[in-house]
């Protein structure tokens, strides 16, 4: 019996569509389907001599199987002598000194395996049609992809070519290389579709807050719904003029420790995958509304917070709140460390990780940076060596995401990235799914700051045995054959729900009330069973 595997990281995730309305994120347009032919990689592999014995066959299947699987099988050899041009597509901008470094770049290719790569990017105008094109149209060869970009999608409709063949014959150091389970995470009915980023991300939702001002008037670490609400109440007495709250979402999520996922007022909770609870409709949900009002009473946020559209990260950044509950992670943090020691040295923020204690820390969904190779690269064989090159060699490595070591950066006495020509930043290439940790230069005191906590991240995983990767984050709601349901419901929730989740409703129980008429009435029962539907597919389908 497969053990259940759970991610407390999607309470935030899921935060947008049970407490800041029904946001669920949007999944590839519908049409993107239509530009795919649906197409499915065949793997072979050579029979055994007729003159072996059969148990000597055997014994060599099981031992060339268990090698394939290691990765760490002999690599085939290719045939180098007729040249190779290939296009690597990207997302952004081009940075100004791109030429020099992909002229670097070809130099060493061009000895190692004789090909070359051109780098093509998307621009950020217009970025997400430009990328569809280039995929009907076969204009590149490799392609970032990500779970974002609408990669899940893609890869069902034949975009990519299935990796698993090419990595045993072609790449199996690169293989041995890949997290087994980050490999897994990258499968799209039952194919490999796309090569994870080697360097683990955990994005593992938090809270970030003044920690200055908690020590400055002797306040509690705001570690659970209670000390938050004593740490905000602490800094308004001493302070009535420091603004608190952007608004209130995310808020709750310290009361959400067990729970997995979930969209339109369901929850599902980490020991019952595949039974999501009922929440707009129970009495919890009518005393956590309460709660908000509470709050919005007390004043810890604007009572126009509806109508306020500023970016609440800039504004903490800026000094007018304290705490930022809701879509923050490791990353953010550590930035901002880093911005705060040059622009506020006086000023001082910490991060409290929700899902820590529990060891709920995992890395993000594999397919959030990857490399896959189009379904029209005319030489697959050819294009895999260059992305194993681009990720194992050193030198090509680090080309690929700080430039010429000498002319565009320099590593620092404290082992850290520093920059020498502004025409090639940190990471300009935007090739982030090439990152290699073995070779990867910290951004500062912050990206020093950034690795120490992902490492105790993965010591914490390693402790409590969960999951390394995250186990959940690849799962992707299509709406399409309820998309005029779900339009509707989210317009219910927008004028009914958001009012009461930021406490601005007199009567809290009647507006409830109002809301849950109104939502039912717009078809939630529907859009509730195509969602569940989905999501009880993907747990069986991932053995979760």
């Amino acid at each position: 019996m497969k053990k259940k595997v759970v991610s407390v990281m999607l309470t935030l995730a899921m935060m947008a569509a049970m407490l800041a309305g029904c946001g669920d994120k949007k999944t590839a347009d519908s049409e993107l389907e239509e530009n795919y032919e649906s197409s499915a990689a065949q793997e072979s592999q050579e029979e055994s001599s007729a003159a072996q014995e059969e148990s000597s066959a055997a014994q060599e299947e099981s031992s060339e199987e268990a090698s394939a699987d290691e990765g760490g099988g002999a690599a085939q050899e290719l045939d180098y002598s007729e040249h190779v041009d290939l296009v690597f597509y990207l997302l952004g901008d081009a940075p100004a000194g791109l030429q020099e470094v992909q002229d670097a770049i070809n130099a060493i290719l061009e000895e190692k395996v004789n090909a070359s790569v051109e780098f093509q990017f998307s621009t950020w105008t217009d970025w997400g049609e430009k990328y569809k094109l280039v995929l009907t149209t076969g204009g590149a060869d490799l392609i970032y992809t990500a779970n974002w970009n609408n990669f899940g999608q893609l890869a069902q409709s034949g975009a990519f070519l299935g990796l698993d063949e090419l990595l045993d014959t072609v790449s199996p150091d690169l293989k041995a290389a890949i997290d087994p389970a980050a490999l897994d995470g990258c499968r799209v009915d039952g194919q490999v579709m796309t090569v994870p980023c080697l360097w683990k991300q955990y994005t593992c939702g938090g809270i970030e807050y003044r920690e200055d001002l908690r020590e400055k008037y002797d306040l509690p670490v705001p570690d659970s719904f209670e000390n938050l609400k004593a740490y905000l109440l602490g800094i308004q007495q001493n302070d009535s003029s420091q603004g608190l709250l952007a608004n209130s979402a995310g808020i709750l999520a310290y009361n959400d420790a067990n729970v997995v996922g979930g969209a339109y007022g369901l929850k599902t909770y980490m020991d019952n995958l595949s039974a999501p609870e009922e929440y707009w409709f129970s009495d919890q949900f009518v005393e956590d509304m309460k709660l908000m009002k509470e709050w919005a009473d007390l004043g810890f946020w604007s009572r126009s917070v509806l109508s306020d559209t500023t970016d609440p990260f800039e504004r903490y950044d800026n000094g007018l709140f304290v705490v930022m509950p809701y879509g923050d992670n490791p990353n953010k943090y550590t930035t901002r460390v880093e911005l705060w020691t040059n622009e506020h040295p006086d000023w001082k923020t910490a991060y409290y990780t929700l899902g820590e204690a529990d060891g709920y820390v995992w890395s993000t969904t594999p397919t959030a940076d990857a490399t896959a190779i189009t379904k029209d690269c005319k030489n697959p064989e050819r294009a895999m060596k260059v992305m194993e090159l681009l990720i194992m060699d050193e030198e090509l490595n680090r080309l690929t995401q700080y430039g010429i070591e000498g002319v565009h950066y320099e590593v620092a006495e404290d082992g850290t990235y520093k920059n020498l020509d502004a025409s090639f930043g940190y990471e300009a290439l935007n090739a982030w799914s090439l990152r290699n940790p073995a070779y990867k230069l910290a951004n500062g005191q912050g990206g020093v700051l950034l690795q120490e906590m992902f490492d105790h991240y993965a010591e914490v995983i390693e402790e409590k045995g969960t999951p390394s990767v995250d186990p959940f984050g690849a799962f992707a709601e299509d709406y399409s054959a309820y998309s005029a349901e779900k339009s509707a419901v989210d317009d219910v929730c927008s004028e009914y729900l958001k009012p009461i989740e930021a406490g601005l409703v007199d009567d809290v129980e009647a507006s409830v009330e109002t809301f849950r008429e109104k939502v039912k009435a717009a078809g939630l029962d529907t859009v509730r069973e195509g969602w569940t539907k989905q999501w009880q597919a993907y747990v069986q389908e991932n053995g979760l």
